[in-house]
């Protein structure tokens, strides 16, 4: 039986940025501090229905990660599979919302008492850079604190990645630990146009004479990073008016002497890039 709490999430949480913190620099830099008590007391008067006590405690860690990094340090920060970069408080209240909101047309053609009737009990932690939602499922009975990601407006079902913020950032550890996947995706290095890495999760295993390429010696920012401006237009799928809210736009970059993606991996296999004209439509 998997423990559920908060003690045991910190002690998976640690181990994962522990990683982060000694192999890639860029993506622990990306880390915001804590959400304050008030901040979450806020989140969950909004959300109508108190958080799961793992998801609090992440919380508690960090407020999310820089939402628009600099244009060098896009990939920063999204370091969860399918590049995922973890929520504000204040982004997932927002995105809860509209889940609420948009309930109905997320169970058209499904089962209501299944997991898609209940979308306004899903409570959205981590959003990727083309429109997907990682969240932790609210409602009460055996499912409670299972984890799922979703395409939104993909049509594609909810892939269940643990049973909990737990099981979930301590399977990551593990595959970070020994080169190994999480479900179907790799870890890679991506290498940024500074000449730091940065961690993404390849759907091809990542190898270099049939075994595990080392990660590159790890280059620590040269500076905080700070918010790009505001203006820069959305990445992502066309999928009208089942996103929340667009997704920042990243940078076309050149991978120099290193076996890395252009950019996240999906489901599809199809990697998303740098450019704002074209996207992938099949998650």
């Amino acid at each position: 039986m998997t423990d559920e709490s908060p003690a045991a999430f910190d002690a998976a949480w640690d181990r994962f940025t522990s990683w982060l913190a000694v192999h890639s620099p860029i993506d622990h830099a990306a880390l915001r501090p804590p959400a304050t008590a008030e901040g979450i007391a806020v989140l969950e008067t909004r959300l109508g229905f108190p958080l799961h006590p793992q998801l609090r405690a992440l919380l508690q860690q960090h407020d999310g990660v820089v939402e628009h990094p600099e244009p060098d340090n896009f990939h920063a920060g999204a370091f969860l599979p399918l590049g995922h970069r973890l929520s504000t408080t204040d982004r997932i209240a927002r995105e809860h919302e509209w889940l609420v909101h948009e309930r109905e047309i997320i169970a058209v053609g499904r089962e209501e008492d299944d997991l898609y009737g209940h979308a306004h009990q899903w409570v959205p932690f981590a959003h990727s850079n083309d429109g997907g939602i990682a969240f932790v499922d609210h409602r009460p009975g055996p499912t409670y604190g299972h984890v799922h990601e979703m395409g939104i407006g993909s049509g594609a079902d909810a892939t269940t990645w643990a049973s909990c913020p737990a099981d979930l950032f301590g399977r990551l550890a593990a595959s970070l630990e020994t080169g190994g996947p999480f479900q179907s995706s790799w870890p890679m290095p991506h290498g940024l146009p500074s000449g730091q890495f940065c961690l993404v999760w390849s759907t091809c295993p990542r190898t270099e004479s049939g075994g595990i390429r080392d990660w590159p010696p790890p280059r620590r920012p040269a500076s905080p990073l700070r918010p790009a401006s505001p203006t820069r237009r959305g990445l992502g799928r066309k999928i009208a008016t089942l996103v929340p809210s667009p997704a920042p736009q990243a940078p076309r970059t050149t991978v120099v002497d290193v076996i890395a993606p252009v950019g996240p991996f999906h489901t599809s296999g199809v990697v998303v890039n740098g450019s704002g004209d074209s996207a992938d439509a099949h998650r």
